[in-house]
This record gives structure tokens, C-alpha cells and sequence, in this order.
């Protein structure tokens, strides 16, 4: 028969698997769920995707404190009409958050029109936000000329759906030789600059859930 000592033992140690296991489970529950949907830009072309704005921003976001997983799902060349067509299986259920990047180049190089963009834009913005999935709007130009021009064409998409949006300016000096995909260095600022606007969102997020 099994003696007293050896039963307590067993007791104690399943007990503490419980634990751990509910721990665990928890962590998990709490884990807000962020994807960078977008194009090379969100992918790293020419630095990787370890080195990519988005697992810096998920370090950056877990330095300081919060419980937070970031999914690159940037791939090199989409347009809009792309990211749309994958929009489902990019962004599959119980995600929290969606940083959305488009490339200005992409939709030139594709023939698509200025007013196409934006209506494709709105197109995943609201299904995005049809699912309770918050959204950050990231708007990259070289100088602020081109940023305040991109700016104004989603000005009335930011309002209706109340999202966050990020107008980013990328100097050469941030830039790759390419002068067109961020070096290293402004993959770094880029998620910097992320932070706070994202900090935001989780905390839209968590008083939904309370």
C-alpha cells in the first residue's frame, strides 16, 4: 500500500501542475494578439523579419511590461487589392489589434488610382473594425509635404471608424541603398514611434473585455 508520505508528495505535486497549468492558461488569456498586416515594409525586405518593425515593436511592447504577441503578416509587392483578397486568412479570429501599412509604390506599380487605394483601404478598415479589432493606420512619406497630402486622403476613413492612425516620415537617412525599404535604424524608430499609439489600443482593448 502506498504510505502516507508518498501520497502527500503526490498530492502537493498535482497541485502544483494545477497551478501552473491555470497559471499558464491565464498568461495566455491575457495575451493581446497584435498582426502588422502590410507590404515589404512590415515583411523587413533586405533586413528580415527578426530585425522588421514588428518584432521590435513586440519587444519594445514586452519591455515594458505588456503581455503582447506581434504576427508579421507583411508580404513583398501587395497593393491594396492584395492585402484585401487575404485579409481573412492574414487576420484570423482572436486578434486584437491590426497595424495596417500600404506602400504608395505598390499601388503605382499596380495601376491603381489614388481613390481605388481608399476605397480598398476602407474596405479592410471595416471589416477589420466589423470584428471589434482595433487599428492602427500607419501613413509613410519621405517629408512631411507627402505625409500631410496621404494624411488627407484618409481623413474622413479615421473619423467614421475611430481608428488610431501613425503618419511616419522616412528620411534617406533612414532608408536602405534602395532608398525606399528602412535600413535596421528606421525599422528601430519606426516601432518606437509605434508604442505609444499601440499602448492605446491595448488599453481600448483590455476595457472592453472588463
Amino acid at each position: 500500500m502506498m504510505n502516507y508520505s508518498m501520497r502527500y508528495l503526490i498530492n502537493i505535486s498535482t497541485i502544483f501542475l494545477l497551478c501552473t497549468l491555470a497559471f499558464v492558461c491565464e498568461a495566455r488569456t491575457d495575451e493581446i494578439k497584435i498582426v502588422s498586416l502590410g507590404t515589404s515594409c512590415t515583411a523587413g525586405k533586405g533586413v528580415g523579419k527578426s530585425y522588421a518593425f514588428p518584432a521590435k515593436l513586440e519587444a519594445m511592447l514586452r519591455a515594458a511590461g505588456k503581455n503582447v504577441r506581434v504576427i508579421n503578416q507583411g508580404r513583398d509587392g501587395d497593393s491594396t487589392v492584395n492585402l484585401l483578397g487575404r485579409l481573412h486568412k492574414s487576420v484570423p479570429e482572436g486578434i486584437d489589434i491590426v497595424v495596417y501599412e500600404y506602400a504608395y509604390g505598390n499601388e503605382k506599380r499596380a495601376g491603381i488610382p489614388k481613390e481605388k487605394t481608399i476605397e480598398n483601404s476602407e474596405k479592410i478598415i471595416s471589416q477589420l473594425v466589423a470584428r471589434n479589432i482595433e487599428v492602427l493606420l500607419v501613413i509613410r512619406g519621405n517629408n512631411q509635404e507627402q505625409l500631410q497630402n496621404r494624411t488627407k486622403r484618409f481623413r474622413k476613413i479615421i473619423k467614421k471608424y475611430d481608428i488610431l492612425y501613425l503618419p511616419i516620415e522616412q528620411p534617406f537617412s533612414t532608408l536602405q541603398n534602395d532608398h525606399q525599404h528602412p535600413s535596421i535604424k528606421g525599422h528601430e524608430a519606426i516601432a518606437a514611434e509605434m508604442v505609444s499609439p499601440i499602448s492605446k489600443l491595448i488599453a481600448r482593448v483590455k476595457a472592453r473585455h472588463q
